[in-house]
């Protein structure tokens, strides 16, 4: 009986790692911002919400921000990072590609003390495009973009050199990134997007 106990264990622990295996990797798809801000530092986790976004996905700026912690403050996950709360009072974003952009509020995420998130956008075509995140930060004008890549997660280069940003704002780490939006594959026939649909269309009728 103690040996079925103990094997039962095994297999709920295993099968445990295989769940939250792809949600810790992806959770990392994004790209990880370490600033001092007029005297307080903060880490920020910059991403797109459902990553990876593909043409005609939902998704969103996804855009987590934190006290790091002391000992590790470029690891979202340290313990001794504290949520930072109420920036959806002082900041808003703008989602640029080329030349559109979109502005958007960021609203607290549901039951994710620090996690915000944009109102929702359908990419309508796979291209670059970036969150300017701006406002006010503990007293001080806050202004950076943040652009996607298309090898996004892990695989983007760092940067630990310290960069003055603007008066009061000082990036001391840049880490990681955050995909693009990608072309749908379309099995058995080709994915046809609702932009180039609705190009198809105008064609037809002029």
């Amino acid at each position: 009986m103690k040996m079925f106990h103990f094997m039962l264990v095994g297999v709920v622990i295993a099968t445990t790692m295989l769940v939250t295996a792809p949600v810790l990797q992806m959770s990392y798809a994004h790209q990880r911002a370490l600033f001092n801000i007029n005297g307080q530092d903060y880490l920020f986790v910059v991403g797109s919400l459902n990553e990876p976004v593909s043409v005609d996905d939902k998704t969103g700026l996804d855009f987590r921000a934190m006290y790091p912690d002391p000992a590790n403050p470029t690891d979202s996950r340290a313990n001794g990072t504290q949520p930072a709360t109420g920036l959806e009072e002082s900041l808003k974003v703008e989602i640029l590609a080329g030349d559109k952009n979109l502005t958007s509020n960021i609203e607290p995420a549901f039951g994710e003390l620090g996690s915000y998130e944009s109102e929702p956008f359908y990419p309508t075509v796979a291209t670059t495009f970036d969150y300017r995140i701006y406002g006010d930060i503990n007293g001080t004008a806050f202004d950076v973009t943040f652009s996607c890549q298309p090898s996004g997660g892990e695989s983007a280069p760092g940067d630990n050199s310290t960069v003055q940003i603007s008066d009061g704002v000082e990036r001391k780490a840049l880490l990681g990134g955050f995909g693009c939006p990608e072309e749908r594959i379309g099995f058995p026939e080709p994915y046809i997007s609702q932009y180039e649909l609705s190009q198809e269309i105008n064609r037809t009728s002029n």
